[in-house]
């Protein structure tokens, strides 16, 4: 069986009773990077084996878990933080488990995703994760020039250092007005949320810049 396990996204106080269980009793946790699984385990006094799996060992990788999943191995995955998946490898594995009908199941547990939504105060009966968006400043507003129009909330992933220049782009192609949300280190002690109109968002943090991770929901076009 493979289990897709979620793990604290900052407070390790999130992680489930179910997930500790899989982590023991896993003959192998597949993690995409090997520090943080270990490093995650060893605050759980798990001793599993870790097998790192990402977009440099994916084609090594993927064959011996595979016949490992075939002998009968109960394997682990789990990503650096929260819900795998989300961004992050794996997805091939999957995919090849359940095309050879092996059980896949899933330790249900914290998401970045969710927890800024549910905080975020914006309307949730439709939304959209549209995940990382592109690095450089021109696909990125093209990117964004495209999700205009989109009328459900959605949800978008960036590195740490880029907070700012995604600001930047969201003011600049959405209009000042749209309303956005930026959730950063949920979770942790140094969680804050910050909400109001684009030209509010960016003008708070020009005056208290963030270097950490983030979430950033926003309104739908038409939503008040």
């Amino acid at each position: 069986m493979l289990t897709i396990v979620s793990t604290p996204i900052g407070n390790p106080d999130d992680i489930t009773l179910r997930a500790l269980r899989v982590l023991r009793e896993a003959n192998a946790v597949i993690c995409e990077e090997p520090r943080e699984g270990a490093r995650l385990l060893r605050a759980f006094q798990i001793e599993s084996e870790i097998v790192d799996l990402n977009e440099h060992t994916e084609r090594e990788r993927i064959p011996d878990l595979m016949a490992r999943l075939r002998r009968g191995e109960t394997l682990a995955l789990i990503s650096d933080h929260g819900t795998p998946l989300l961004a992050d490898p794996g997805a091939r594995l999957v995919a090849r488990a359940i095309a050879e009908n092996i059980p896949v199941t899933a330790a249900p547990g914290a998401s970045s995703l969710l927890a800024a939504l549910v905080v975020s105060g914006l309307p949730m009966e439709r939304f959209r994760f549209v995940g990382l968006l592109p690095a450089k400043k021109e696909p990125r507003r093209a990117a964004l020039a495209r999700l205009k129009e989109e009328r459900a909330t959605w949800v978008a992933l960036d590195a740490p250092y880029r907070l700012g220049a995604l600001l930047d782009d969201l003011h600049g192609v959405l209009g000042a007005q749209r309303r956005l949300v930026v959730a950063c280190d949920l979770t942790m002690p140094t969680e804050q949320v910050v909400r109001g109109s684009a030209a509010q968002v960016v003008d708070h943090f020009q005056k208290n810049p963030f270097k950490g991770e983030f979430v950033i929901v926003v309104a739908g076009k038409g939503n008040p």
